[in-house]
């Protein structure tokens, strides 16, 4: 229906301009005009010629430099003489289209001494529904060079088009594209208006590129972006921006560390690039770069915890080389842009949005009674020949007490926004405050959070601009019980509660707190820390930028911004006498540290819009940024009382003498990017950074990094005009290096420590070298990567595709050699090894059904990261020769159960990370024919068949193999929108597939060895009477090793957030312009087979070796949110 319609208005069109006119009129050129002119915008003349001449001007910015500054002076000249003074120099010349509208266009040229038969093409660009003019829309005839913009009226016209048949493209934000053929003619003008139809998919928005935007269709990198709607809906339990990545960008994984409110994520983008580096991305809001620390289970070290999701306007996540070289030294994890809303011309406007929850444990995992717990210890000591420690009598009395029943509780949640924002033509601003409280499900455990926003922006003059953002927050954080806990004596938390006796109740018949669990395992009492121990973590935060920018000529300006993070941290920890951890008289300290990060940056950006073929963008610029943060901390204990906790350290009689530092640091940078948009089809980048660190040696303090991207629109060449399929498909490749500085100041320096000696029975304190070898040639680890990439808009816009697939190889990488002993140090951080990463994302939204009133729109991401290490350097082998290092082995925190070495090791052609341990082949079964020494004492019926790698017939360290890796083969997300009229309803599902998880709890639960409680499969453990089963024998003697049993699949597809609302009519409130209310769960159901409380862990945080375990960490809790949202 549609192409007839089309067809029908270039007919109706093609009529009325071929009807011979009633009268002549006045060509438009010939009026006459007067202008006084000094300094201004050709734009701004042109517009004052119009509206004095009383005539309409259309141009294309492709054709005329709007940006040109003029000075002129005419009085009562025709307007034809007034454009030609504009004109001049710019190859423009003005014609009158059959509309009576004047039209700037280049002036054509002849070929071979012949004129050339050429015709023009006009027309106008409305809405399909409501017939409305659309402005700004971009009109190109494909395959050519010839395209140009409507006017404020729709309108649009080309001039001097070489006769012949052409597709004819016309585009508009908002809406899907549409193509006409049209049949150019020579001398004659063609009329082609077209018709758009409003899009459900924004099909061509800004992207955030760093020190610039750019169209989506216009980039040549490999970009993610995630608009506000996807973060209106989220109710993420750990108030955490970062969480509202998960599932959303292609190639970006997070991960949560804890379940803990406030608490870090693991955010990866591309896999892992370093050994021993910070691996999380950089962070920019507003175009400042932040402190990287997303992963820390501190939040005063998040950046992104103090922005509030309602603040959001875009997060876009550079991805590629090409992308991030215009952050040189930070941009080999990646970069993620975050933008925060500004005020709009218009109205001033108050939105308000309060939303209150309800948090549960999402999943609960039940442990022994007291009779169970107090039978299986009897058997497991009497199978490790050791005295029973239960009588009958014992059993029969016992009582159970439900440690994790008593600290776990049903918490709520709640958060508050208010949003005042406006402006007209000279200011906008956006003013709001935001308040969050999320208690913790683990009683004791809380967050709170007071945010104010303040952004401005003025026009100061046409050419001139200035703005800033401001964002103050001030947020405290109660964790008693630490959000990665350990296992046996040094657990807390929920494990402690699971590992603790249930025959124990947690006070004393005096009603005093029962300080540790009566079992040969010692666990701390989990509810008398919950309710005494004082673990309060408390920052203030002050993150601002202001910018200024200037139009110096035309097309070229310059912007400078100042940026600066200043911060006020206290951690405050006091554990009373009542408790395990504050020994005969409580123990405490404090911490106090204040930082400064600022920043400057300078730029200046040349535009030309018809430099040869294409279109011309230059920038070049520096930075500046330091760094500062001072600390100091006191330390006492063996207080007279415990009522003046930490605020009277010096009472007490064990003073630990207090501590004092300062960390310095400062990067200066020169960058570059050039741009060449060759009639929108192709497009060419290539950036350069410069960077000098004082993190660095003497020797490397600077490093370049360069890149190079093309990318090509293939839809626009000539063989692609007569298909209808593809609306854009375009091919892009780049390639270039970036670094990674994540590293802490004075590496490459020996440091000084405090060493004690004794005079007497006098300690004395004295500074003494650190172990550190200095190494004034430490540089940067170094990422270069291949990336292509596909880009596809298809069936009018209802479906979009990007495919990427990329090849990146760290090297450099910064890793701790062990010295000789003669040097005087032990150890000397160094440059060796390499880590490669390779991959394939892929991104598809879709309408689905777009049928009056309802519609359905749907969008999946998916990658897939396969990293592997290729290079450890060399070392020396027991002769003392120079080979290949093969592996590392590392041992995590896990408490007193794992032995050294048992856990991880990094190994030539593994992952990173890969878990180390004893592959269990079953249970030894009576009858079993025993492959190993000492048959009586190692293949016991009952107990773990270990496989004997080696096939020495001993099990020893030497029989340890890879027993999986905690990245996933891949992962990703897969959202739907389904909305009806005023009702929408919003699935999110995010999944893994392929890694491992050590369940490190499980060490406490399946095992057997009965030093602590356990879980219920002990029920189901072999007896001689029940050997069809995995769960081996009670054995409180058996070795304490990493068992392949406690490996779990991590895989999982779990409904991640859902979330119902309805658009309230605003006439059912006076003044209301707008009003929402909305139901949102979190975390609603998963479906896994992992054991632990939730697959979706990390114990050790951003450590980059050791991806994958679970140690007794916070659990993950199911949320429920009722909210309303209304505009006035």
């Amino acid at each position: 229906m549609r192409p007839v319609l089309v067809l029908a208005s270039i007919l109706v069109g093609g009529a009325a301009a071929s009807r011979p006119c009633a009268a002549q009129t006045l060509s438009p050129l010939d009026r006459t005009v007067s202008l006084a002119l000094g300094g201004v915008s050709l734009k701004d003349a042109l517009e004052e010629v119009a509206r004095r001449a009383g005539v309409r001007i259309a141009y294309s910015g492709r054709v005329v430099p709007l940006d040109r500054s003029v000075s002129l002076q005419l009085d009562a000249v025709q307007v034809r003489a007034a454009l030609d003074s504009l004109l001049h120099g710019t190859g423009a010349v003005p014609t009158v289209d059959r509309t009576g509208q004047i039209l700037l266009v280049m002036r054509g040229q002849g070929r071979g001494g012949m004129a050339r038969q050429t015709g023009s093409i006009a027309g106008t660009v409305r809405d399909d529904v409501n017939a409305a003019a659309l402005p700004s829309a971009d009109i190109a005839l494909v395959g050519t060079r010839f395209a140009t913009r409507t006017d404020a009226d729709g309108h649009y016209a080309i001039a001097e088009v070489p006769a012949g048949s052409y597709r004819l493209r016309a585009r508009a934000l908002g809406y899907a594209p549409s193509d006409t053929t049209v049949l150019i003619q020579d001398g004659q003008e063609t009329a082609a208006d077209v018709r758009l139809h409003a899009s459900a998919i924004e099909l061509n928005p800004i992207v955030a590129i760093g020190y610039g935007n750019v169209e989506r269709r216009d980039l040549t990198g490999a970009v993610a972006s995630i608009s506000s709607d996807q973060f209106k809906t989220a109710a993420a339990p750990t108030v955490t921006l970062s969480s509202g990545l998960q599932g959303k960008a292609a190639g970006v994984q997070v991960i949560s560390n804890t379940g803990l409110p406030g608490g870090g994520l693991r955010v990866r983008v591309r896999g892992t690039g370093s050994i021993t580096a910070n691996g999380e991305p950089l962070y920019v809001i507003d175009g400042v770069p932040a402190l990287q620390g997303t992963g820390s289970s501190n939040p005063q070290d998040n950046p992104l915890i103090s922005i509030d999701a309602n603040e959001i306007a875009s997060i876009d996540v550079l991805k590629d080389v090409s992308a991030t070289a215009i952050y040189g030294a930070r941009g080999a994890n990646g970069v993620v842009l975050i933008t925060t809303t500004r005020g709009r011309r218009g109205d001033s406007r108050l939105t308000v949005e309060s939303s209150y929850g309800i948090q549960k444990i999402a999943n609960t995992i039940p442990v022994l009674s007291a009779p169970d717990f107090m039978t299986i210890t009897n058997e497991a000591r009497a199978n490790a020949n050791r005295s029973l420690l239960y009588t009958p009598a014992q059993i029969a009395a016992a009582q159970t007490y439900d440690y994790p029943a008593m600290l776990l509780r049903t918490a709520g949640q709640t958060n508050q926004t208010v949003t005042f924002s406006g402006g007209d033509q000279r200011l906008r601003y956006l003013l709001s405050g935001n308040y969050t409280k999320q208690e913790g499900i683990e009683i004791g455990s809380d967050f709170q959070r007071f945010g104010i926003r303040l952004n401005l922006d003025s026009d100061v003059r046409s050419r001139f601009r200035v703005g800033s953002s401001l964002n103050l927050t001030r947020a405290s954080r109660n964790a008693p019980a630490q959000e990665n806990g350990s296992l046996g004596n040094s657990a807390n938390g929920i494990e402690a509660a699971m590992q603790f006796a249930p025959f124990q109740a947690p006070r004393d018949s005096t009603g005093n707190w029962i300080k540790q669990s009566p079992t040969t395992e010692p666990v701390p009492n989990p509810v008398a820390s919950a309710h005494e121990l004082k673990d309060q973590n408390t920052f203030a935060r002050l993150l601002g930028s202001a910018y200024a920018e200037l139009d110096v000529a035309s097309g070229l300006s310059v912007r400078s911004t100042f940026g600066g993070n200043f911060q006020f941290n206290n951690i405050g920890f006091y554990a009373p006498r009542s408790i395990l951890a504050g020994g005969a008289g409580g123990s405490g300290f404090i911490n106090a540290s204040q930082v400064r990060d600022l920043t400057n940056e300078n730029t200046v950006t040349y535009r030309r819009p018809d430099l040869g073929p294409g279109n011309l963008e230059v920038l070049g610029g520096f930075s500046v940024q330091t760094f500062h943060n001072e600390a100091v901390t006191a330390n006492g204990a063996n207080f007279p009382t415990d009522e003046t906790s930490i605020y009277n350290l010096g009472t007490g009689s064990q003073l630990i003498p207090p501590g004092s530092g300062v960390t310095e640091s400062a990067i200066l940078s020169y960058l570059g990017r050039t741009t060449y948009n060759v009639h929108d089809k192709y497009l060419f980048t290539f950036t350069a950074r410069r960077d000098g660190s004082s993190v660095f040696g003497a020797n490397h303090k600077w490093a370049l990094f360069p890149s190079g991207a093309f990318a090509w629109r293939i839809s626009d060449e000539g063989f692609m005009q007569h298909q209808s399929l593809l609306d854009d498909l375009k091919l892009r490749v780049s390639y270039g290096q970036v670094g990674n500085q994540a590293v802490g100041p004075y590496q490459s320096l020996s440091s000084l420590g405090i060493a004690w000696y004794s005079s007497g029975a006098t300690e004395i304190p004295a500074l003494a070298p650190s172990g550190n070898m200095p190494n004034p040639d430490l540089k940067w680890e170094k990422k270069a990567e291949l990336n292509v990439g596909i880009d596809a808009s298809l069936l009018a816009g209802r479906v979009s595709l990007t495919v990427d697939a990329y090849r990146a190889k760290t090297t450099d990488l910064l890793l701790s050699v062990t010295v000789p002993s003669t040097t005087g140090y032990t150890s000397q951080l160094r440059n060796i090894g390499s880590v490669r990463n390779t991959g394939v994302e892929m991104s598809l939204s879709t309408v689905n059904v777009a049928r009056g009133a309802f519609r359905w729109q749907s969008s999946l991401n998916v990658a897939r990261n396969r990293n592997r290490v290729v290079d450890l350097g060399t070392g020396l082998d027991a002769s003392g020769n120079r080979v290949p290092i093969q592996q590392l082995t590392l041992t995590p925190r896990t408490g007193n159960f794992f032995g050294p070495g048992d856990v991880y090791l990094v190994r030539l052609a593994q992952p990173l990370g890969s878990i180390y341990g004893y592959r269990v082949a079953g249970l030894w079964q009576t009858g079993d024919a025993c492959y190993l020494k000492n048959a009586a004492a190692n293949c016991i019926p009952g107990e773990y068949k270990i496989a004997d790698v080696n096939g020495d017939s001993v099990i020893d360290a030497n029989d340890r193999v890879i027993l999986g890796h905690g990245d996933p083969d891949f992962y990703g997300g897969l959202g739907n929108r389904l909305s009806y009229g005023r009702v929408s309803l919003d699935l999110l599902f995010t999944f893994a597939q392929g890694n491992e998880i050590i369940n490190a709890g499980a060490a406490y639960g399946c095992l057997g060895i009965m030093q602590a409680n356990e879980r219920t499969c002990m029920l189901d453990r072999w007896t001689p009477t029940h050997t069809n089963t995995n769960i081996p024998r009670a054995n409180n003697g058996r070795p304490r090793r990493l068992y392949s049993t406690l490996v779990e699949d991590g895989s999982y597809l779990r409904l991640k957030t859902l979330s119902l609302s309805v658009e309230l009519p605003a006439r059912l409130i006076r003044g209301i312009e707008s009003a929402r209310l909305f139901v949102t769960g979190q975390n609603v159901w998963i479906t896994t087979k992992y054991t632990g409380f939730d697959p979706d862990v990390n114990s050790m945080g951003g450590d980059a070796r050791f991806g994958g375990i679970d140690i007794g960490a916070y659990p993950q809790s199911r949320v429920w949110n009722v909210g309303v949202s209304a505009t006035y």
